[in-house]
């Protein structure tokens, strides 16, 4: 009987301790329509707020509340915006604040900032600028962490949701634009062997401006092993689902064939919701396989950005697509070698003769 209770006992502290830092309440507040409206958020038991009745001329988020109880080091909101019949492509995490209290203070109201909500296209989902003919669904929940431990508050799973429909205008109901930051919007690394240079990182920034000119020169191998590109999104709407690096190989008077090297991660840029920076840690194979030894070779890249429309955006540096130059040097490289030829230029012809005829009476071949 008496371990029973202790165990009782046990039981009901530990679930004293669990609500003792939870989130006990949040609320939402938009204007649909130029009515502002208010979203009781429960731990449980929401049905999704049906909008679709009348069409959503303009849908704006007001402000978002969260109290919560107990030692609460932070609080987020996460936010998907999608169209019905869609997977949400992209997740916005908005982190929100807390508003002073005093200590020994049993409740804590958390908030999101007028200038994040600003960010966030002045917390526009729908205006007259980024309108379609489509029902989409805004879905939110909230994540608190206590000694890194999360806690969700999010509707017993089913997420808090708004649907809405929309019509008129085009672009699919993203609207917007995207933009490239002014300071360093873009970079690009180069790796190689057998020539000046171990690696080369050319920055740019918007107005197509490097800070490095370099070209690689010879070159026993050439990879590109990594880029960044920074973006900003005039909505929360946009959706990009592809960043990418384009590139090709050729000669001076041919052309090459596009590749492909894409981004392995994003991440929010500066504490800004819309400004995302995403960055390609994959290097490719080496370029100069396959390459004639001696000649020059252009190495052609473009920045490209797909949204979910299927839009594309490009960076191109100084005005059209940038180009580095760089020839294949023997020895370790992927170059293609010819039988006899010695001077690397991809034939067996006089030349060659004359190189062997120097190393013969000099002991080495010119310029060694």
């Amino acid at each position: 009987m008496k371990k029973s209770l202790l165990t009782l006992v046990l039981t009901m502290a530990a679930i004293a301790g669990a609500m003792a830092q939870s989130i006990t309440n949040a609320t939402f507040s938009y204007t649909f329509n130029g009515e502002g409206r208010r979203m009781s958020c429960p731990a449980s038991g929401l049905d999704v707020v049906d909008l679709t009745g009348t069409v959503a001329e303009n849908l704006k988020i007001d402000a978002i509340t969260v109290q919560t109880r107990g030692n609460i080091s932070d609080v987020t909101m996460y936010a998907y915006n999608y169209k019905s019949g869609e997977e949400p492509s992209e997740i916005v995490e908005v982190p929100l604040v807390a508003q002073e209290s005093q200590p020994g203070d049993e409740y804590v109201w958390w908030y999101i900032p007028s200038e994040t909500i600003e960010r966030m296209d002045g917390g526009y989902l729908v205006n007259n600028n980024n309108k379609s003919t489509a029902t989409r669904y805004f879905s939110f929940y909230f994540v608190a962490n206590k000694d890194k431990s999360p806690i969700y508050y999010n509707n017993g799973g089913n997420y808090y949701s708004i649907r809405y429909k929309t019509e008129n205008g085009g672009g699919g109901g993203q609207g917007g634009s995207i933009t490239f930051y002014d300071k360093n919007t873009a970079t690009l690394s180069l790796s190689m062997t057998g020539g000046k240079y171990s690696n080369i990182t050319y920055t740019y920034n918007g107005d197509g401006t490097r800070n490095i000119s370099d070209n690689p020169g010879g070159v026993s191998s050439l990879q590109i092993s990594g880029f960044t590109l920074r973006l900003q999104r005039s909505s929360a709407n946009l959706e990009i689902a592809s960043v990418s690096v384009q590139y090709k190989v050729y000669q001076d008077g041919s052309d090459g064939q596009w590749n492909t090297l894409n981004y392995d991660f994003q991440q929010d840029e500066g504490g800004n919701i819309l400004a995302k920076k995403y960055t390609g840690t994959t290097s490719t194979q080496d370029l100069t396989k396959g390459l004639k030894q001696g000649t020059t070779y252009v190495l052609e890249v473009k920045y490209q950005i797909i949204d979910k429309n299927g839009n594309y955006y490009f960076f191109t540096p100084s005005g059209g697509y940038d180009q580095y130059r760089f020839s294949v040097n023997g020895g370790g490289g992927g170059g293609e070698s010819v039988r006899g030829d010695l001077n690397g230029d991809g034939e067996v012809s006089m030349p060659d003769v004359m190189f062997l005829i120097q190393r013969i009476l000099n002991g080495k071949f010119p310029d060694e």
